[in-house]
């Protein structure tokens, strides 16, 4: 997993004055918390953090907090944004140690190329992330998903990503990550978008003469001519 140098700073004072004062200054106020300790308030530079987030291990990157003199090894557990223009408003970071075991949300990464796709397939990837349990140190930045032995009608599953893991999966092992399908055919598309199966069959109109209805023998009634 990804550790990155993070200088954080102790913030003085509490309430929105202090946290809106932090942000025009381009910090991001937050919340340091974990076993042992009491919650610390602090500060952290948006764009050092925001940088911390696009390495590959994205949420889950390893901060070293340095604050004080001294380093706390931490995980960004919530983010708070602005509604409409996504900035970084607060952030709560918990202390773990190293052999501390954690739940994190992985993507997923397909590799490989399945043969069904090249035999006309459409490769469907209905998955995008697992929630693993794991050591701090052994969180994947990913789990591979090889999709090259797919043909059409086959599926990868959980349980099919389990093997030589140093982390556990939590998803149903049944829960299907991606899956090669035979592509739809024009008629069937056309018949989807009109609200209709290929196959479905149209009921039969009964035939109604003219001036009379069906009754359910099917035989015209008020048609007689009464005289």
């Amino acid at each position: 997993m990804a550790e990155v140098r993070l200088q954080a700073t102790k913030r003085e004072g509490t309430g929105k004055g202090v946290a809106r004062r932090a942000r025009m200054e381009g910090k991001v106020p937050g919340v340091l918390y974990g076993r042992g300790m009491e919650p610390v308030a602090l500060e952290v530079d948006r764009r050092e953090l925001i940088t911390a987030f696009h390495t590959e291990a994205g949420m889950n990157v390893l901060l070293d907090l340095e604050m004080d003199g001294s380093t706390v090894l931490a995980l960004a557990r919530e983010l708070q944004r602005d509604p409409v223009r996504g900035t970084l408003l607060h952030a709560d970071f918990l202390k773990v140690d190293r052999r501390q075991e954690i739940e994190a949300e992985v993507p997923i990464h397909i590799v490989g190329e399945a043969p069904g796709v090249k035999e006309g397939g459409v490769l469907e990837n209905p998955l995008f992330t697992v929630h693993v349990r794991a050591e701090v140190t052994d969180v994947p930045d990913s789990v591979d998903a090889d999709v090259s032995k797919l043909a059409i009608g086959e599926s990868l599953r959980v349980s099919d990503l389990s093997e030589g893991r140093t982390f556990t999966i939590l998803n149903d092992a049944e829960t299907v990550v991606a899956s090669v399908v035979q592509p739809i055919s024009e008629e069937e598309l056309e018949a989807l978008e009109a609200g209709v199966t290929v196959d479905e069959e149209q009921p039969e109109v009964p035939e109604i003469e003219e001036g009379g209805t069906t009754g359910d023998d099917g035989a015209s009634e008020g048609s007689e001519d009464t005289g």
